[in-house]
């Protein structure tokens, strides 16, 4: 496939088409891919032939995410967990027109676990109203019999070479890596997740947990920025 390598291809081929949860790539790396294979030349029927995938329709599912802001690339699983939203919930957010109205949505699926349908109802209702994005994701939470919310911490690493460092490490080992520096820095609190992209971190927990993040010194994002360049420090 042009504009790839070998085991770029093989990661890709691993990564889609199947619904096995150790996937080698994140679906914005699956869709970084497939546009490296556009940008080069290839067509979308040749992409998907060579993935072995039905159609070319879902290459523009990928291809969408692409045009989300960072804070809301990072949030994306390929399935729907404490810190991640799906793929096909993330790729209805993009329907929306403005970027912080994506941010406010994929903030408010995550603290009020929204699943896919209730996404896409609250799109829906945005796109066929003047209401704001706020308002059209409480009338989705007003109907729900039960109001379950926990605590969503979006933060910006505030050093640009811990994001230069990041930036090579794989999804896995960034948040292992911050999963780490929560068990040293916030021990005895729990949390229900934690995840490490290149420039934005995500923390998910209760009011506690919440509490004890924004009482770190110096600000939350200059705290967990220290705390990650100080482990990558020692691990040498």
């Amino acid at each position: 496939m042009k504009g790839l390598l070998p085991d770029q291809i093989s990661q890709l081929i691993l990564s889609v088409g199947t619904h096995k949860s150790n996937r080698p790539l994140s679906p914005i790396e699956v869709a970084e891919y497939m546009q490296s294979a556009l940008d080069a030349g290839e067509k979308r029927t040749d992409i998907a032939e060579k993935l072995y995938l039905e159609d070319s329709s879902i290459i523009g599912h990928f291809l969408r995410l692409l045009s989300l802001p960072p804070q809301v690339q990072q949030l994306i699983g390929w399935g729907a967990a404490p810190t991640t939203i799906s793929f096909s919930a993330a790729a209805g957010i993009a329907r929306l027109n403005s970027g912080i109205e994506q941010i406010v949505l994929a903030k408010a699926a995550l603290e009020n676990k929204f699943n896919k349908s209730e996404i896409v109802q609250v799109v829906q209702i945005r796109q066929r109203s003047d209401n704001s994005i706020e308002s059209c994701i409480k009338s989705v939470i007003d109907q729900r019999p039960v109001v379950e919310r926990r605590h969503v911490i979006i933060g910006q690493l505030t050093s640009e070479g811990l994001k230069d460092k990041v930036k090579h490490l794989t999804q896995l080992e960034r948040s292992t890596l911050l999963q780490s520096v929560l068990g040293q820095h916030v021990p005895d609190i729990p949390h229900l997740g934690a995840k490490l992209g290149d420039e934005y971190f995500l923390l998910v927990g209760d009011e506690y947990f919440h509490a004890a993040i924004m009482a770190l010194p110096q600000g939350f994002e200059n705290s967990i920025t220290e705390y990650l360049i100080e482990e990558l420090s020692n691990k040498g």
